[in-house]
């Protein structure tokens, strides 16, 4: 089965890029029985460097593209700004019901969420399976992916992970539909424990050692996960639809044996 996919990007950083151009890559070679349907974004161009390029990048690989700015949304209708720890602001449902209503005529299986910056509402919740990339594996840390390296760091945690989650309205809670670990030892970051680290310094060598091992395998651990859970669909077992209502699909040898073919 061609897995359908509406991707969602708010591209803050250059990860998203890369993660939409590894997909896209996979796609191309066969490797991924998929199809990037449409590829939301809530912000337009004009509104950062970073996203500019995201776009031109979705704009050059063919793929239908849509951008509603949730900034300027927000401002039209004169809401506040959504506070973490606070419940949303009431326009956040409006803007994802108009998001549902934008992506429903390209009729996706899922909505993959990579640097995607919105919590999303019931709204979107309802319309579509929405799967999120959390770059911790299940039990670890959540938050974003700075906040989950300070805490591996404060930890002194000896490995680390990733995982999709299908999108709930618990944040970072919902069901693991695939997960992948790897260790946080080993050359080139045994040297960098053994000096004093803060957790809070997210410039010194260690935060940003760790963050590298999480983003090159990020992208193949998308790949692997989409072409599992295609099979998964192909089979009529679905997504997960509860925390505990299936097992987590592991694509850690996956992800492993894709890094070592790059390397090789």
């Amino acid at each position: 089965m061609t897995l359908r996919i509406a991707w969602f990007a708010t591209a803050k950083g250059t990860s998203s890029r890369l993660l939409f151009a590894s997909t896209q890559a996979a796609i191309a070679s066969g490797r991924l029985d998929a199809e990037i349907v449409v590829v939301f974004c809530n912000r337009e161009r004009g509104q950062s460097a970073n996203t500019d390029a995201f776009l031109d990048a979705v704009t050059a690989a063919g793929t239908p593209l849509v951008t509603i700015s949730s900034g300027a949304w927000r401002r039209r209708v004169g809401g506040a700004v959504s506070r973490p720890g606070e419940a949303l602001a009431s326009w956040r449902e409006d803007f994802d019901r108009a998001v549902a209503e934008i992506v429903a005529p390209f009729r996706p299986d899922v909505g993959m969420l990579a640097g995607y910056m919105l919590v999303t509402t019931p709204a979107l919740c309802a319309a579509i399976p929405l799967l999120n990339l959390h770059p911790a594996a299940p039990g670890g840390p959540v938050g974003t992916w700075q906040d989950v390296i300070s805490a591996l760091i404060a930890e002194r945690a000896s490995s680390s992970g990733m995982m999709l989650q299908r999108v709930t309205t618990a944040l970072d809670r919902g069901p693991i539909v695939s997960q992948c670990r790897y260790a946080l030892q080993g050359e080139g970051l045994d040297g960098l424990w053994s000096a004093p680290v803060d957790a809070a310094d997210r410039e010194s060598a260690l935060f940003r050692a760790i963050r590298a091992e999480g983003v090159r395998r990020e992208p193949a651990f998308i790949i692997a996960s989409l072409q599992a859970l295609s099979g998964r669909i192909a089979a009529g077992d679905g997504l997960p639809a509860a925390v505990g209502s299936g097992p987590a699909l592991d694509v850690t040898a996956a992800v492993e044996a894709a890094l070592a073919g790059s390397l090789s």
